[in-house]
């Protein structure tokens, strides 16, 4: 596969990507191309152009014609926005129809732009390539699951090592037992039992948003959540019976959830795989990452945790002074190494770094709100790279840098669900940390340099330089020792002259 065939020859500060479906179409728009693709517009519209395709092999003209209107009014907007790059990609229902053609002429013409027909094995490798380069996934199963196609891929250490696309998805007529003959005869799909199966696409989203509504859990971000193989087996069956239990499954999916249920779980069986993880990514952002890996200029960010790249830009809008962020990660970075007694599997180094890049986000908001906001919009922000404890640690983290220890603000109760007691303790510990630092240097990345933290077993020691004791106060000394005090450590001072 040529991925050149895949990159636009020009790009500029946004990008236009519409991805024409078999069940839906979608534009959206990004900003800051090369670093972290911030969702400016994002517009999906359900046309099902792929339905009624198995019996007939063509495209409805019911169909066409709501799919062309629906791209008359994203022409509309892309002409509304100058020096855009855009890139237009069409799936299932337009590589398998025999009247194609009937669609993408009028399509092109109307858009302006060349429509750009996936194979099966290009589909599979933007999926995977999205997801891959927003999840730290070692080995697992992979699977699209669209209106007209499944695409599964199958990877190990990071490497894509098997893919196939199967013609069928949620508007599919084929009965269970075929699908399910279908996947019996890939014969690598074996080789994903005991892993992990990441779902792509609205289907896997909906169950999520069932799996939230039905256990109340806590957080409402649909990705990166992980489902036990028992409870995912218990809600897909819910959704296959009859009638149907659709509770919590959005309005727009409703008619088409028990087909793609029998699909997974079709698929789960196959597989033997085990827990499900919904993932957020589509081949749109295969298409962004394909995009960055292909500009020289930005080499240095490819080396880069995405995480870090997402934080840092978001927090360029958010710095009250410049560089404050980074001095502050030097300037914590001595309470990092104790990390391993509280963190268990997170990966603290990571975390603590992001939770610097963050210390000033929501600085703006009203004082007595911003703790919580803080929590709040950091548990929400549209960044992929993070599971759904790691995203609670750094929102709790930058609560307790904003709220301190004051009992008037209670801490959400959401993170006792998600994370352990430690973690959430070490959480308030770094938070406490970044809110000494930040008060005593006003925030000010030259201030910040006159302090330096060490620690041994039983105490922490602030050093600060002669010159900068008018900065340290009794409020400050207190909030040192609720620092210290949040791991039992005791608190000294020492200047150095």
């Amino acid at each position: 596969m040529s991925k050149a065939s895949l990159v636009p020859a020009n790009l500029s500060n946004h990008i236009a990507v519409i991805d024409i479906g078999s069940n839906s179409i979608r534009l959206v728009i990004f900003k800051t191309m090369g670093r972290f693709p911030f969702p400016l517009f994002n517009e999906r519209v359900t046309c099902r152009l792929g339905e009624g395709l198995e019996n007939s092999n063509n495209l409805q003209p019911k169909r066409i014609a709501e799919a062309l209107e629906t791209l008359q009014r994203f022409s509309s907007i892309l002409q509304s926005l100058p020096n855009l790059s855009v890139k237009i990609v069409a799936t299932a229902a337009a590589r398998r129809a025999h009247n194609a053609d009937t669609f993408l002429k009028p399509a092109q013409e109307i858009l302006n732009h060349k429509i750009q027909v996936l194979e099966q094995q290009e589909e599979a490798y933007l999926v995977s390539i999205g997801l891959l380069s927003n999840f730290d996934v070692r080995d697992g199963l992979i699977a699209d699951l669209g209106g007209g196609s499944l695409e599964l891929v199958y990877v190990k250490n990071r490497e894509l090592i098997h893919s196939t696309s199967l013609n069928v998805g949620h508007l599919s007529i084929k009965p269970i037992s075929e699908i399910f003959d279908m996947m019996q005869k890939i014969d690598w799909l074996k080789k994903a039992r005991g892993l992990d199966l990441f779902g792509v696409g609205g289907s896997f989203r909906a169950l999520g948003s069932a799996y939230i509504h039905k256990t109340r859990y806590p957080l409402g971000m649909l990705h990166a959540l992980t489902m036990s193989k028992m409870a995912t087996k218990s809600l897909l069956n819910q959704i296959r019976s009859e009638p149907p239990d659709l509770e919590g499954v959005p309005e727009g999916r409703r008619s088409t959830m028990p087909k793609a249920s029998e699909i997974i779980s079709c698929l789960l069986k196959a597989s033997k795989a085990n827990n499900l993880v919904i993932s957020g990514t589509s081949i749109r952002d295969g298409l962004i990452a394909t995009e960055i890996s292909e500009q020289p200029d930005l080499s240095h960010y490819r080396k880069k945790d995405p995480l870090h790249i997402a934080c840092s830009e978001i927090a360029t809008h958010r710095l009250r002074f410049s560089s404050v962020n980074k001095r502050l990660y030097k300037f914590i970075k001595p309470c990092i190494e104790i990390g391993s007694n509280y963190m268990g599997e997170l990966n603290t180094k990571r975390l603590v770094k992001a939770a610097c890049l963050l210390s000033e986000y929501c600085w703006d908001e009203e004082p007595s709100m911003r703790a919580v906001l803080a929590y709040e919009k950091i548990n929400a922000l549209p960044i992929y790279s993070l599971s759904h404890p790691e995203r609670m640690w750094i929102s709790l983290t930058i609560f307790y840098r904003y709220n301190g220890v004051k009992s008037i603000t209670e801490k959400p109760r959401s993170s006792e669900f998600i994370l352990s007691k430690t973690q959430q303790q070490y959480a308030r510990f770094i938070g406490l940390g970044l809110r000494f630092g930040l008060n005593f240097s006003a925030g000010i990345n030259a201030n910040l340099k006159f302090l330096e933290l060490s620690i041994n077993k039983t105490t922490l020691t602030c050093e600060i330089a002669a010159q900068a004791s008018n900065l340290f106060t009794s409020q400050n000394q207190q909030r040192l020792k609720s620092f210290g005090n949040t791991v039992s450590l005791n608190t000294q001072v020492s200047y150095n002259h």
